[in-house]
């Protein structure tokens, strides 16, 4: 059914208003409003109360709105009525008109209709009619009712205003009373809560008094009981007492200062010390060594938990004493007191220090050894310990080389040597347990053992235990046995680790060696730079300006008339001209590593202002510290001369001016004038500036991580191999350095902008005064691309890293620097520097407690049979004399040195004055026949006589191991012969008899040769 229209639903409204209102006329009006004649009004009661009243009139006031409200309605009522009439009007007029077209229409078409429709028509228009007066009178009636309703309406409304305005007066009355009744109230409730609150502040001051004088009581119990302080238990200091000492160590405080700061400390408190004393030096030193000791069983308990570790190792001479630091990484528990050390999610990597022990030499046998000799002192104190049984396991002393999964150390010779003996002696360990293994195993065939113990010879006896045949033989059969089993059971193993497959040989011999970034870097710049100083001879370039020491130049300007004279090709010769000579010049004036020289202070404070002032550069005027050779400083120190040399050249000014008694340039002034002043020179300073700011910089600012959060080598192998590509890229197009729209990726290494943003500009300033800047930056970067190459060998496809396996990775966390030991060694030096009476060995121990975090590991796993072991540990190390029997042994050795070096140089002399003797009897040759036929000896002889007795001027300065060969000797002794020949024709007017020339009337010293002849002669012979 569809739903009405408005139209339709206001037209039964209509209808029904109007059905309702001809019945309402039919009946008498109920309502009291239409009555003509409304009833006389009451007669005036008497006199009520307010509240009566007042209700009274609320009740009116509610009659007269509900009236209101039956009028509005009925009102509203009749305007609908009247709008669906005037609706209905309108639709009837409309359709009135409707039909008048349509019957007019009709009239025309339908002219022939019948009657009956006529008259139905004029019915209809009869119909329109009346309902057209219906209308009329309707809308008429309407409108009066309207008017009358409105009036009404008028009068009601002025009614309730007056009622509204009583009501209005009434309510203020009543407001005012209730505002007076509700501040008595309040005054009477504020009065109530104060007399609450004074009663509990009473009874709460009685129950703090109480608890105040009990308190007190307890107060001064405790205070009487901490007022002395014992530092001895049982007559000897406690664990407190003991680590109390060396955290003041580690302070800062000397051992023998300890005590006073301590009873310093007790006055400030209140507080006094049980028979007014405390440890002297030497038990502060015993405190210091047991820290040590501490940290030996932590080690141990460290190694065994883990899965594996790397080892980090360096060396250094302190005073002419070897001094070597290890240190390994592994992952450690955190001994936080809330933290389960048995969960591995806890546990993170950490370097731990081994120690700092001095050695007799650095060699690699030796630093093999000493980590020999600490892997057992460590196993073994930790075997001996209360600790270990109550851990219930024992530490064999080659666990710590089965846990070594590689090294750390510098790219050096000796490292090399030294990672390989570990690699063998870990290969003899694993090839041992599998023997042991094979033994143990029941299942084994005997006879395959007693085989095997059958073909065991005396040499293999001899080889294993690195005997002599008398010695074998001298042997007892007890002896003889046990060696007898280790030859077995290393054949045994050798067997069983044939049976296994390469990949799991790899994986049970994991060593892999992993080198310094830092040192890496620091190798580089060496290859990029000697790569610039073959760029002269290789393409016939000027050299930079020479920068001769006082001596040598001296004897350079002496020798002007005579360019060739030997003196002056050796001065030469010994004298440099680089950008690292210049760089070293200006680091000795203006940074001297000796705090006492140099214009340290003057720099500082000139080039902080200058820059200031100039650049508004608000930054450090230190110059870099090439003096003592940093990490980067010479790359540093070139930007800061190429950015900032008229600065530099101010400040010398200044600095010569300012001299009181000469104001003249001294030679180190001159030099460093002379070389900033030289356009080769800074254009060496400008390529290692780029190479710096390209790749040195970032690289270095990528691979240090902190002591907190240490970076791993391993994920740095795409880095690495990013490397040689970067600068094989930019020695290919070195214009890319130069050019300010070149894309990051292809300026540094890392993608970001140069880390000095003056660098660009102070290069493209001087650009044009730089002879062949594209051609140094060539030489520089394809010279670390070779470096990178070299110094990357585990980094490459296939390399070490590639081989291992995802297990191992996890576990192998090799430091990207050797600062760990590097550092340590460094640290070692000023403690030395301010301690002067300490030692490696309570350096050691020292350090070794504050660094691996042994005191919280004393704290949580330590407890008082593990304390009082370890201090009679350290009472027998001291019996024992480990620091004498270094002495004793590094005297001897010394000694031992000193023997061989005095033998050494008799040989030398022995040498020499055969030598001598020999070049003596020699005949020059001037018969190219036989010099053709002479033997390499005889070759060398000549060669001899023309270096060394006749200084040729081309022999002078070359070097023995370059004529190693019979056909370079015999082409320089035919080129000697023609030059001595026409030196001869230009002295002498008589012609030289070739065949008959001798050295009668040469006359050779006994001791004619220097040491640097004689080290060419070693060269040569060795």
């Amino acid at each position: 059914m569809p739903r009405p229209t408005a139209k339709q639903i206001s037209i039964a409204n209509a209808r029904k208003h109007l059905s309702s209102r001809n019945d309402a006329e039919n009946t008498p009006p109920d309502d009291p409003i239409d009555d003509p004649d409304p009833p006389p009004p009451p007669s005036r009661p008497k006199k009520k109360t307010l509240a009566a009243q007042i209700t009274e009139k609320d009740q009116r006031i509610t009659e007269q709105n509900n009236l209101i409200s039956e009028l509005n309605e009925r009102l509203s009522d009749l305007r609908n009525a009247l709008d669906a009439l005037r609706l209905e009007h309108d639709t009837l007029l409309e359709k009135h008109q409707t039909e008048k077209a349509t019957n007019k229409l009709k009239r025309k078409a339908q002219a022939c209709q019948s009657d009956s429709l006529y008259d139905e028509l004029k019915r209809r228009r009869k119909r329109i009619r009346r309902l057209e007066r219906e209308r009329d009178t309707t809308k008429d009636n309407n409108i009066t009712g309207i008017s009358a309703l409105n009036s009404t309406l008028d009068d009601k409304t002025a009614r309730i205003a007056k009622l509204e305005l009583d009501l209005a007066s009434a309510l203020t009355q009543i407001h005012s009373r209730d505002i007076l009744i509700h501040s008595k109230e309040s005054a009477i409730r504020a009065r109530q809560s104060t007399l609450k609150n004074t009663r509990k502040r009473l009874y709460a001051a009685q129950k703090q008094t109480g608890r105040a004088q009990k308190s007190l009581q307890d107060v001064r119990r405790a205070y009487r009981k901490i007022r002395v302080w014992n530092p001895m238990e049982n007559g000897q200091y406690h664990a407190a007492s003991r680590q109390l000492a060396r955290d003041l160590t580690y302070a800062g405080c000397a051992a023998g200062k300890i005590a006073y700061a301590v009873k310093s400390c007790a006055d400030a408190f209140g507080v006094e010390i049980r028979r007014q004393r405390f440890m002297d030096a030497r038990t502060v030193g015993r405190a210091i060594d047991e820290g040590g000791k501490y940290g030996e069983l932590q080690l141990a308990r460290e190694i065994l938990g883990s899965k594996g570790f790397v080892e980090n190792s360096d060396g250094t001479t302190h005073k002419g004493v070897t001094v070597e630091s290890r240190s390994i990484t592994l992952l450690v528990p955190s001994y936080e007191p809330n933290v389960d050390d048995t969960d591995e999610s806890t546990w993170t990597h950490r370097t731990r220090l081994l120690g700092v022990e001095p050695a007799l030499d650095h060699t690699a046998q030796r630093q093999f050894h000493g980590t020999l000799e600490i892997a057992e002192r460590i196993a073994d104190t930790y075997n001996r310990s209360p600790l270990a049984v109550q851990d219930k396991r024992v530490m064999d002393k080659n666990e710590y080389w089965r846990k070594k999964l590689g090294e750390g150390k510098d790219h050096a010779a000796d490292g090399k040597k030294g990672f390989r003996l570990s690699e063998q002696h870990k290969h003899d360990i694993i090839i041992r347990d599998l023997g042991a293994a094979a033994m143990d195993d029941i299942d084994l065939d005997t006879t395959s053992i007693l085989l095997t113990m059958l073909k065991i010879t005396n040499d293999d006896l001899m080889a294993e235990g690195k005997l002599s045949e008398a010695d074998l033989e001298a042997l007892s059969t007890e002896a003889r046995s046990t060696l007898v089993e280790e030859v077995l059971e290393r054949r045994l193993g050798e067997q069983e680790f044939d049976k296994l497959t390469p990949r799991e040989q790899c994986n049970k011999c994991t060593h892999v060696f992993g080198g310094c970034c830092c040192h890496k870097d620091l190798n580089v710049v060496k290859y990029g730079y000697r790569a610039i100083q073959r760029m002269y001879s290789t393409h016939d370039l000027p050299p930079p300006v020479l920068l001769a020491n006082k001596a040598n130049a001296a004897t350079i300007i002496l020798s002007t008339e005579d360019p060739d004279n030997p003196a002056a090709l050796q001065a030469i010769e010994a004298s440099s001209a680089s950008a690292i000579k210049l760089l070293q010049l200006i680091g000795a004036l203006l940074r001297h590593k000796d705090g006492e020289r140099g214009y340290q202070d003057k720099c500082r404070i000139f080039m902080l202002e200058r820059k200031l002032e100039l650049y508004d550069l608000d930054e450090p005027g230190t110059f870099p510290d090439v003096s003592n050779t940093r990490y980067g400083c010479y790359t540093y120190a070139a930007a800061e001369v190429v950015c900032f040399h008229g600065l530099i050249q101010e400040l010398v000014t200044e600095i010569v001016l300012g001299k009181a008694k000469s104001g003249t340039f001294n030679h180190v002034e001159k030099n460093i004038l002379k070389g900033l002043n030289c356009a080769v020179t800074m254009t060496e300073l400008v390529a290692l500036a780029l190479y710096g700011a390209s790749v040195s910089w970032p690289y270095m600012a990528m691979v240090r991580g902190t002591k907190e959060r240490p970076i791993n080598l391993l994920p740095l192998t795409e880095l690495h191999r990013k490397l040689p590509v970067f600068c094989t890229n930019v020695a290919s197009n070195p214009h890319i350095l130069l050019n300010g729209t070149t894309p990051l990726e292809q300026l540094t290494i890392d993608g970001l902008p140069f880390r000095d943003e003056f660098l660009l500009t102070a290069i493209t300033q001087i650009r044009s005064e730089l002879p062949n800047l594209l051609l140094t930056i060539t030489s520089m970067f394809s010279g670390c691309e070779t470096g990178w190459i070299q110094f990357t060998p585990e980094f490459h496809i296939d390399g070490t890293f590639d081989r291992l396996t995802p297990e191992q990775r996890a576990i192998v966390f090799i430091p990207s620097t050797n600062d760990c030991s590097e550092g340590m060694l460094g640290t070692y030096r000023v403690h030395m520097r301010h301690h002067p009476n300490s030692t490696a060995h309570s350096f050691s121990n020292q350090t070794r407690s504050e660094r691996n975090n042994t005191k919280a590991f004393i704290k949580k796993c330590c407890d008082a049979a593990v304390q009082k072991y370890v201090m009679r540990e350290v009472r027998k190390d001291g019996t024992i004399g480990r620091r004498a029997k270094f002495r004793h042994a590094w005297a001897a050795l010394q000694r031992e040195k000193a023997e061989k070096a005095t033998k050494r140089r008799e040989k030398t002399a022995s040498r020499k004055r055969s030598a001598a003797a020999r070049v003596a009897s020699t005949t020059l040759e001037f018969d190219v026949a036989k010099i053709n036929t002479m033997s390499s000896a005889h070759l060398k002889d000549q060669l001899h006589v023309y270096k060394d007795v006749l200084k040729d001027e081309e022999l002078v300065g070359k070097l023995w191991k370059n004529m190693a060969t019979v056909a370079v000797r015999r082409e320089l002794v035919l080129e000697a012969r023609g030059r001595e020949l026409a030196k001869r024709a230009t002295t002498s007017s008589e012609p030289s008899d070739e065949s008959q020339s001798t050295t009668e009337d040469i006359v050779v010293e006994e001791h004619g040769f220097s040491e640097e002849d004689d080290r060419d002669w070693e060269d040569v012979d060795g």
